[in-house]
């Protein structure tokens, strides 16, 4: 007696389920009077094994449902998340048009703003233009007036100079005989001065061939120096290969200072290049002769091959 009280209810609701599902399905459980089949009353044992095991089927169903329940929910929160992804992108997207608008706006204010001061400038410009046009118009008009008063004053000088010369010349023809004598006396200076302008002339090219090659020496010992002392600032990069080179053009001050560094043939390896422009640059200021002229001839601009090993 006991037995079927504590399993009472879980009968009745095993009876209920069963119920719904015949009538889900439109089973009927009546049939003709004559077909009916009687149904025979199972012991109570086995009565509360099958409700044991609808039970089961029951909780399995439920966690069923709770499972399609939560993953409902998670579906319904990761398209309620997606929706506000895309309504924060969107919202970027919107910001952005926003800021674009106004940058091209300050930018057409700005173009805007340009193109009137070089209107203005063009107009002034324009009227330098004219100003100077009608300057020169003024100049040009003050130059032939200038011009003609020039040639009437050439013309009366000209027919003054031409009596002038008339008589110079019958004077010179009276001092000719004097003059003759003179320039005898002139010519054995002048042979006697040409031999001393020789011995100077060969004396001087003597100066200028020792000072040539004391230059040639000067300059030579100084493009030494600026090789060890660029090559002494040079840092090798490290993916550099050996036995590479370069030819740089180099514009220096009087004081040796490195106004400009510019590879004019390269070693093909532009680290390479690089670092050897760094190089002249940081020797600066580089050893160059005292001597300005030979300076100004061989080291303010000349090129120097970059063969550090």
């Amino acid at each position: 007696m006991k037995s079927y009280q504590k399993y009472t209810a879980s009968f009745v609701l095993a009876l209920a389920l069963h119920f719904a599902i015949l009538a889900m399905f439109g089973i009927s459980f009546f049939n003709d009077a004559s077909k009916m089949e009687i149904v025979k009353q199972t012991p109570l044992p086995e009565i509360i094994k099958a409700s044991m095991l609808d039970d089961g089927k029951i909780e399995r169903e439920a966690e069923r449902l709770k499972d399609e329940e939560r993953n409902k929910k998670i579906a319904q929160q990761e398209k309620q998340k997606t929706l506000e992804n895309k309504l924060k992108t969107e919202q970027k997207r919107l910001d952005n048009l926003k800021k674009q608008r106004l940058q091209e706006e300050k930018k057409t204010k700005e173009l805007e703003k340009k193109r009137k001061e070089l209107a203005k400038k063009e107009k002034q410009k324009r009227e330098e233009i004219n100003k100077l046009r009608a300057e020169e118009a003024a100049r040009q008009a003050k130059i032939k007036a200038q011009k003609k008063a020039d040639e009437l004053k050439a013309e009366k000088l000209r027919k003054a100079e031409v009596k002038k010369l008339e008589a110079e010349r019958l004077a010179k023809q009276k001092k000719q005989q004097a003059i003759l004598a003179k320039q005898k006396a002139q010519a054995k200076k002048r042979k006697a001065d040409k031999a001393r302008k020789e011995a100077l002339i060969k004396q001087r090219i003597a100066d200028a061939r020792a000072r040539a090659a004391q230059n040639k020496q000067a300059a030579s010992s100084a493009a030494r120096a600026i090789q060890r002392k660029v090559i002494n600032s040079w840092i090798k990069p490290i993916a550099s290969a050996r036995g590479l080179s370069c030819t740089i053009r180099v514009k220096l001050l009087p004081s040796g200072d490195v106004m400009d560094a510019e590879i004019i043939r390269s070693s093909g390896d532009s680290l390479f290049d690089r670092s050897a422009e760094n190089a002249v640059r940081k020797a600066s200021p580089l050893p160059v002769p005292r001597d300005r002229a030979l300076f100004t001839k061989k080291f303010r601009v000349f090129a120097f091959q970059f063969k550090p090993e």
